[in-house]
């Protein structure tokens, strides 16, 4: 779907969200990870691993199994850059 036939797209495939408040945190990478990935520039502190809000929910919604556990999250974090424009 490319050029006028994407913004008239219903349901619209944009999201409005809000950087600062629509996240959740789903957990922690550990601090020995992050002194290594920083070459020690980082140490002793965890790094917060964020999702939207509404993909943890979407996720939960569909793929919820029978004893309450969720499938393993795979991500690729490598495009995410702010976009704001709050810098």
């Amino acid at each position: 779907m490319f050029g006028s036939q994407l913004p008239n797209k219903t349901p619209s495939p944009f999201v409005v969200h809000n950087w600062r408040s629509d996240v959740i945190t789903i957990g922690h990478a550990p601090s020995s990870m992050i002194e290594v990935a920083t070459r020690g520039m980082v140490y002793d502190k965890e790094w917060p691993a964020q999702l939207n809000r509404l993909i943890w929910e979407k996720r939960k919604e569909l793929h919820h199994g029978s004893d309450g556990s969720l499938p393993p999250l795979v991500t690729s974090v490598g495009q995410v850059v702010q976009h704001e424009g709050e810098y």
